[in-house]
């Protein structure tokens, strides 16, 4: 499903650019201006829509990843082998999670929530598995 928004996206440029010729024919600079509008709004549909994709597609492999809320501790295991234990969670995207860079303790965890100052994001296709610690 997501090669076919790929394709139509890449499509969209041409078959645009070959109407907006014929308009401008007929409609003169309104034909090249309601093309860029089109263009404009149906390039953020499809992004939309890969949006969507993306974030149902991730939820279903890491179900953890609808319960959870700023200020969590997690692990995450990543597919080679590298593993990122007891870090807080900070935000999530369609397809990334946005991490705490440092392992925390619970005494340091006040200080933390504050303000999280160093952060990393990590891919979820580069993700084996997500646990919630607290």
């Amino acid at each position: 499903m997501k090669l076919v928004y790929w394709i139509l996206k890449i499509g969209l440029l041409p078959v645009l650019m070959l109407a907006g010729t014929g308009l401008m024919k007929t409609a003169g600079w309104w034909g090249l201006i309601i093309s860029v509008i089109v263009f404009i709004l149906v390039n953020g549909l499809i992004d939309r829509k890969i949006n969507q994709y993306n974030h149902q597609y991730f939820t279903n492999k890491f179900p953890v990843l609808e319960s959870l809320t700023y200020g969590k501790i997690i692990t995450v295991e990543l597919k080679n082998g590298k593993v990122f234990a007891n870090r807080i969670f900070a935000s999530g995207l369609s397809s990334e999670i946005l991490i705490g860079a440092e392992p925390v303790s619970d005494n340091e965890l006040e200080e933390f929530l504050k303000g999280i100052k160093k952060t990393r994001w990590v891919k979820l296709k580069k993700v084996k598995s997500i646990k919630i610690i607290k």
